[in-house]
């Protein structure tokens, strides 16, 4: 792809920052969707706490192959259509989910994680190309909009699924796919031009890059950090009802506490980076986040869970804006051809660790101790971060 695409005009560039908002806000509400659904899913199919963890990894390793096709497709037909093709993804999935064994809806959470792996490196990067005074400010305010879905996830859940049903719902969230597809491929979507565009990448290359002092350690934190993220936000639901007093609850709210501390932060983050190094944000949050986790897997009331979901999803928050400007900042030009790989390694992350919860979970009859994991995995990311950060990179 060009290194940087024609600027578009004024009015277009609000349109379109106005689709990439609209377009997170659904994208938050169907990637945590599983946390809130999750007891559903297990109370219907009579489901192990590993094989309702295996919901996870259907969905982000599905997410890595969309990933992986971005770097292919992105260079090729322009961030609209990448991103329409995303919510075709989505379509296909919620307009068969819910239908026959456990194991089909796996399938089709695979379905709809592989468009969130076309969407969201998509939207992401189109982002940092867009005019804005401040790119790190502006990535954070869009996942800010992401929020937004994820803390109305839970309620949507309680409130839609008792009165319309999961296959009521899952139309729904199909035929709102259905519109942003329309209004993506209504926006001129112009493949980059020139040799450069068919280039391919050497295994050579992709390993001179990796060589970088900060690029393993940036990897690694795009991994953990999805990891961390919907392992906490995707299993606090199902702890939430195993608290005494708790089973009966049709609604349960500890998914909307942590994504709406997510939001919160999201929502300051951006007032923050004008004064504090990211470095320091970064690292802070993480410390913080560890916090939270810790109470969270010590927590014995709902209370005390919500008030770790409030402390791990404020810290949180700034996370990953963060490292996709920390990416962009790396790789300059290359961050839009090797940002794959990083966003791909998000993906295995967000796969690999609630499963790794729930496995935990089943072999200790204990929930609790598989949400040491994130707990540990946080504190670790504090010293990743540390060794990650670009020499200088603008607030």
């Amino acid at each position: 792809m060009p290194s940087s695409p024609t600027s578009p005009p004024q009015s277009s560039s609000r349109n379109q920052w106005l689709l990439l908002h609209l377009s997170f806000i659904l994208i938050g509400v169907i990637t945590t969707l599983l946390g809130p659904i999750l007891p559903f899913f297990c109370r219907h199919w009579s489901l192990t706490d590993a094989q309702a963890g295996f919901f996870f990894t259907a969905q982000y390793f599905g997410s890595v192959l969309g990933v992986a096709l971005t770097s292919f497709f992105l260079p090729r037909f322009g961030f609209s259509k990448v991103s329409a093709a995303g919510f075709v993804g989505f379509l296909l999935g919620f307009a068969f989910l819910g239908l026959g064994p456990w194991v089909l809806s796996s399938f089709l959470v695979g379905i709809i994680g592989l468009g969130y792996g076309l969407l969201n490196p998509a939207i992401n990067l189109r982002a940092t190309q867009l005019p804005s005074k401040s790119t790190a400010a502006a990535v954070t305010f869009l996942n800010f909009s992401w929020s937004i879905g994820a803390v109305l996830c839970p309620f949507l859940v309680g409130f839609l699924i008792p009165s319309i049903g999961l296959r009521g719902f899952s139309v729904t969230l199909a035929v709102c796919s259905l519109v942003l597809v329309a209004l993506h491929l209504s926006l001129r979507s112009t493949p980059a031009a020139g040799n450069q565009v068919r280039a391919t990448h050497s295994v050579a290359e992709w390993l001179a890059h990796l060589h970088q002092p900060r690029a393993v350690p940036l990897l690694l934190l795009f991994f953990l950090y999805v990891g961390v993220e919907v392992a906490l936000g995707g299993w606090v639901a199902s702890f939430e009802k195993r608290l005494p007093g708790m089973s009966t609850l049709t609604l349960v709210i500890a998914p909307s506490v942590f994504y709406g501390s997510l939001l919160f932060g999201r929502g300051v983050a951006p007032l923050a980076l004008r004064h504090v190094s990211q470095v320091l944000i970064s690292t802070g949050g993480l410390l913080l986040a560890t916090t939270g986790a810790c109470v969270i897997a010590l927590s014995n009331s709902p209370h005390t869970l919500y008030l770790g979901a409030a402390i791990a999803g404020f810290g949180l928050a700034p996370q990953y804006p963060i490292f996709v400007t920390w990416l962009a900042a790396i790789f300059r030009d290359d961050s839009t051809w090797i940002g794959a790989l990083f966003f791909g390694a998000g993906g295995l992350g967000g796969g690999a660790l609630p499963w790794l919860v729930g496995i935990v979970s089943s072999g200790t009859n204990s929930l609790r101790a598989g949400l040491c994991i994130p707990l540990a995995v946080s504190f670790l990311m504090i010293f990743l971060a540390l060794q990650a950060r670009p020499r200088a990179v603008a607030a």
